[in-house]
């Protein structure tokens, strides 16, 4: 199953799961915790895992198995395997943002790098984040710089190319309508943003609902 085991059923959310969950060390998680909706709605039958051929990302307030990645059997695919709700996270000290982009880090190692800063490309802002069916890509250039802009899924490949030409220094606005470059539909997930002009680029995340 993904590189983890079933270890035991979750309870009734009015008994209560999940008050918190925490990386631990040496994962891509390490130093991320969250509170959960505890003895909510998502708290329901929250079932605990351990990590068989995948590694333990994260772990609730018993101690318990609660998420696991996993690599595929010759590191020829990236998945997670988590038993509780992600939009049941509460951001605090750490945010949701913060863990999706570790997550994307982790399934799309060949496209996710550090970003190169630069003062050329700024004020990137993706809006709504989620977003039902259409979402804005908006960002400022200093001077006119070719600049390519595209869409990933979570299997590292690219979908969509919003921009593969030169713009003017100034503000710009994108817009993606939930499509591939074929003009199909796609499903409802994460996905990542790529956007590179000159030799900066900055990877963000967006999550698309319909």
């Amino acid at each position: 199953m993904l590189g983890a085991n079933y270890v035991g059923d979750g309870n009734a959310y009015t008994t209560g799961n999940v008050v918190s969950v925490a990386g631990p060390t040496g994962a891509f998680t390490q130093g991320l915790s969250y509170n959960y909706m505890y003895q909510q709605a998502p708290d329901n039958y929250v079932d605990y895992i351990s990590a068989s051929t995948g590694t333990l990302i994260f772990s609730s307030q018993e101690s318990y198995g609660r998420a696991v990645c996993y690599a595929g059997p010759s590191n020829n695919y990236r998945a997670i395997y988590a038993t509780f709700n992600f939009g049941a996270l509460r951001n605090g000290s750490s945010t949701k943002q913060q863990l999706m982009t570790r997550y994307m880090q982790y399934l799309l190692p060949n496209v996710v790098a550090e970003e190169q800063s630069s003062t050329l490309l700024r004020d990137l802002c993706l809006s709504p984040n989620p977003g039902r069916g259409r979402i804005q890509v908006r960002f400022a250039l200093d001077r006119t710089e070719r600049v390519n802009v595209s869409i990933y899924d979570v299997t590292g490949q690219k979908i969509r190319t919003l921009n593969s030409s030169v713009l003017d220094r100034g503000d710009h606005c994108l817009t993606w309508n939930g499509q591939d470059d074929q003009g199909r539909s796609v499903s409802n997930g994460s996905y990542l943003v790529r956007i590179e002009a000159g030799k900066a680029f900055v990877n963000r995340t967006i999550v698309l609902i319909k």
